[in-house]
Order: C-alpha cells, then sequence, then structure tokens
C-alpha cells in the first residue's frame, strides 16, 4: 500500500497497491526470503515457485521495490523471473490496484517510452486522515495477465508508479488541484523514462550511498537492553525513509541556497538528553504502524531539542541531526560540545563525518583504553582552515586539530560539563576557560572490570557465562564431598582393619 506523508512522517494510507506479484500456474510450493538493504534504500523479495511434478528445478523470482530518492513520487518495481528448469513456464501477474477506494475514478493514459508508447492507468481520488482531506493521484503501468518464460531463460519486468498529493480545504478549487497532481504523476514517469533503467537505479543508489557517508559505529554488547549497530541503522533508515533528500533533486539556485543555510544553521542543536539512552526512540519494529510511530517521536525529539533548522534541509539535515543526537554532541555559541557523563563512556563509538560547516567534517572516536580509561580521538577530513579542540574545562591550551586524529583524555569536572569542546576560533576557545566555571577537573576514573564485562560477554564474571562457572563450582563441591567421605571413612575404621590383618598373619604363620 502506497503511504503519503502527513505532518512529519508517512502514515496516511492511500488505497491503492501498486505491487505485482508472480504465480506460477500449476505450481506447488513457495518459499521467500526478504532483506532490506538501508546502504541502497531497496527492499528485496526473493521466491522459489516448485512445479508440483518437477520440484528439483523451480522457478525464481525477484523483486526489487524501492521509492526513488530524487524523484520524490515515484516507486519503482523490478521483477526477474528465471526459469531453470526444461520445460517454459506459465506465469500469472497479479496486482490488486484500487482497493477499497469509493469515490475514485480511473483513466487510461499512454506515456511514450524509448520502444514505444505503454499503457497506464491514472486514478485520483481524496483520501481522509485525522479531519483532514487529501488529493491523491496515481499512475501505474498497465501489464499483461499471463506470460511465459523459456526454458533455462531470465525475464525482466518493470513498473513504474507516479504518486503526486496535496492537502486539500472546502475552499480548494478540486478540478484544478487534480489536473495539477494528475500532470505531475505523470511527469514524474517521464522522467524516469527519458533515461535508461540502470540510470535510474544508480541515480537513486548514489543518493542513498551520499546520506550513509555520514554514520556511527559502536562496538557490540552482550548486555541485556543494550543498543547494537543493527539496531542503529534499521532506526537511521526509516527515520531518513521519511523526508526527502531535497539537496538532490533538480530545485532553483534560491531554494538551494536555502536549504543549505538550514543545513548550516545548527545553532541549539542538539540540546536533549543522548538519545542513545532514551528507550523509546529504540522500540522494535513489529509493525508499520511501530515504525511509523517510532519515526514519529524521532523527528519530534529532534525539532523540539533545537535541530528544527536542519530537519527543513530534508534527509541529509535528518541524518546530522541523529548523529548529533546519539552521542550527546550540541552546537552552542561558535562550538561544538560532547555532553556526556564520563561513566556512560565504556563502549567504544565512532561518529564520522559530522558536519560542522564550511564543507568541514569532524571524525570522533571514543576508545575504552587498556587501562579501563575512556579516551577521545578528533579528526578533520580536510584542513581548509584551523580547527582547535580541548578536554573538559579548556584548562590546558587548545590543541589544533588535523587528519591525523588527536588524542584527548577524558576528564570529570565539579560540577559536571562537557568532556570536549571544538572550535574554528582560536579566540573564542581561550575565552572558554574563563567562561566554563568549575571546581575541580581530573581525568576520568576507570571504569570497574564488571561493568565492561557486561557488555563483552553479557556477564559481570568474564568471558565465560554464568552456567559455566556455576558448574565449575558445583564439581569442586562434590569432588570435595567426596573425598571428605573416604577421609572419614578411613579414619573411622582404621584400626579395626589394622587388627585384622595382624590376626591373618599370625594364623598363617
Amino acid at each position: 500500500e502506497i503511504h503519503i506523508k502527513a505532518k512529519r512522517t508517512l502514515s496516511v494510507g492511500v488505497k491503492f497497491k501498486p505491487l505485482v506479484h508472480v504465480y506460477l500456474e500449476d505450481g506447488g510450493e513457495i518459499s521467500s526470503g526478504q532483506v532490506t538493504d538501508y546502504t541502497e534504500g531497496k527492499v528485496v523479495t526473493v521466491q522459489c515457485l516448485a512445479w508440483d511434478d518437477f520440484p528439483d528445478t523451480p522457478v525464481t523470482v525477484t523483486s526489487t521495490v524501492f521509492a526513488h530518492r530524487e524523484l520524490h513520487g515515484l516507486l519503482v518495481q523490478e521483477i526477474k523471473v528465471h526459469n531453470a528448469g526444461d520445460r517454459a513456464a506459465q506465469l500469472t501477474l497479479e496486482k490488486l490496484g484500487i482497493y477499497q477506494w469509493d469515490d475514485a475514478t480511473s483513466q487510461s493514459r499512454v506515456i511514450e517510452h524509448g520502444e514505444g508508447g505503454a499503457s497506464y492507468s491514472l486514478v485520483t481520488g481524496n483520501i481522509s486522515s485525522e479531519r483532514k482531506q487529501y488529493l491523491v493521484s496515481v499512475v501505474s503501468k498497465k501489464l499483461e495477465v499471463n506470460i511465459e518464460v523459456a526454458p533455462k531463460m531470465t525475464t525482466s519486468i518493470r513498473i513504474l508508479t507516479g504518486v503526486s498529493y496535496e492537502e486539500i480545504n472546502k475552499d480548494s478549487n478540486t478540478e484544478a488541484v487534480a489536473k495539477r497532481l494528475e500532470s505531475n504523476a505523470i511527469n514524474e514517469v517521464k522522467k524516469a523514462v527519458s533515461m535508461t533503467f540502470q540510470a535510474l537505479v544508480d541515480l537513486h543508489t548514489k543518493s542513498w550511498k551520499s546520506l550513509w557517508s555520514s554514520g556511527l559505529g559502536i562496538s557490540w554488547s552482550f548486555a541485556d537492553g543494550a543498543i547494537n549497530g543493527n539496531r542503529i541503522n534499521a532506526t537511521i533508515y526509516y527515520v531518513l525513509s521519511q523526508s526527502p533528500t531535497l539537496l538532490h533533486s533538480e530545485i532553483s539556485s534560491t531554494k538551494r541556497s536555502e536549504l543549505l543555510s538550514y543545513l548550516s544553521y545548527t545553532e541549539g542543536c542538539y540540546s536533549g538528553i543522548r538519545t542513545l539512552d532514551a528507550p523509546n526512540l529504540w522500540t522494535a519494529f513489529d509493525s508499520p504502524e511501530k515504525m511509523l510511530k517510532v519515526a514519529h517521536y524521532w523527528l519530534l525529539t529532534l525539532e523540539k531539542n533545537g535541530c528544527h533548522n536542519l530537519l527543513r534541509a530534508g534527509a541529509d539535515g535528518v541524518v546530522q541531526a541523529m548523529l548529533l543526537s546519539l552521542p550527546g554532541l550540541k552546537f552552542s555559541n561558535q562550538h561544538l560540545e560532547l555532553n556526556v557523563h564520563p561513566n556512560q563512556l565504556h563502549r567504544d563509538l565512532m561518529l564520522r563525518r559530522v558536519n560542522y560547516g564550511n564543507e568541514t567534517h569532524i571524525n570522533i572516536n571514543i576508545h575504552v583504553m587498556e587501562d579501563n580509561k575512556a579516551a577521545i580521538f578528533v579528526s578533520v577530513d580536510k584542513q581548509n582552515r584551523d580547527y582547535y579542540g580541548c578536554d573538559a574545562g579548556c584548562l590546558d591550551p587548545p590543541v589544533k586539530l588535523g587528519v591525523q586524529a588527536v588524542q584527548f583524555p577524558v576528564k570529570l569536572t565539579d560540577p559536571v560539563t562537557a568532556v570536549l569542546y571544538i572550535t574554528a576560533d582560536h579566540e573564542h576557545m581561550m575565552d572558554l576557560k574563563h567562561a566554563i566555571h568549575v571546581k575541580e577537573v581530573n581525568v576520568a576514573p576507570a571504569h570497574e572490570q564488571h561493568v565492561l564485562e557486561l557488555h563483552r560477554s553479557g556477564n559481570r564474571l568474564g568471558g565465560l557465562p554464568f552456567i559455566f562457572w556455576f558448574c565449575m563450582a558445583a564439581l569442586i563441591v562434590v569432588f570435595h564431598l567426596f573425598l571428605f567421605k573416604i577421609v572419614i571413612n578411613e579414619y573411622c575404621s582404621g584400626p579395626d582393619k589394622y587388627r585384622i590383618r595382624q590376626l591373618h598373619s599370625s594364623i598363617w604363620r
């Protein structure tokens, strides 16, 4: 089902099902698996359609679906059918299309492709959600109901669906809005068919990979309830999926300048508690509804904690806001600071390409060293201007940053302040030590071994599980009990056995 955006997330369902499903005529068992490729923004489903009488040579159907990153109103589905058998495969294509959309109107349109005109269905109708009305237009390619795939051959089917929508009210000229939306939906498809399919896919994946050029790495934790990389990557992916990549679209120079200004205005972001410690933002994605709820909470949290300008820049700003919020980074009056208590730095954390403005990106790595104390390593991706850093309290002279990582100790102040400051203004950093009022500054104490072991192995006793140590203790206790029993028996019956042995010896003599 198609979803359109209402307020923050794609939470309004459109009663149109555009995806095509493939079935084997006279087929038997169907096995399938699905993978979501976060780096390329695709959902891939693989099916094995087995013959009733030849189950060892199934027909393989691979369906790849993605909402295009740069053509914002375009849904793409590519189906590849491979017949590994020795006879032709007869397959049925099924697309539900309009589903209980009573007021929708449908008409046919022909859109010119490279190989000639193709027939499309153009559907327009109203959608209601939370006392709001939306007018939606969907254009989707018509398909043959049945296809045949020759033995040892592969057939590809590509389905393009264009979507355009707009919120309306009682004063809206519905007819004029409908014509504009229908034209927009058709134009999205026309843009797609004007390029090769591979170019269309490459444009999409390039945009996703650009977003993932900034990111976060975290050491794996076996502690109960710990947030690990798999959950973080999935969450970032689904939150980014709610926002368009505006900077990568065809926009005017004025609009581009406006978006870049939003991306560079980071003051006050992020001002809340670090999102790694917010359990409501890491619930499982058991259903689309739960996924949308988590994405809504993320965007709401970022918006209300000083990142509203970054969110206006689209997905490029959203990923930067998420990166700032995860460890507790904040832009504050000409500098970037890391607001986290030293006792929370008990896992390795790597922040990659945090945007500082002026096309400069900061890399921040936090490592737990061999002495169980955390250390911070900072570098910049290029040396187009000077940047400086200082640790908690900024009592030490500023350290110049470069492409080679610079190490900073993690210090604990009284009262607690940020553990790291970064700025491009040397004078500002010199002034900070007079503006950060602390009574005491010391190197943060080493983390307790049992805390580190809890993350490294899932228990406080070390690398081996609890059941191992329990069994070892039980064996030692049983062994000593058995040994104690032998000693007691020997001690209690020892003199009698000796006398009996003496008596037997006398008789034989």
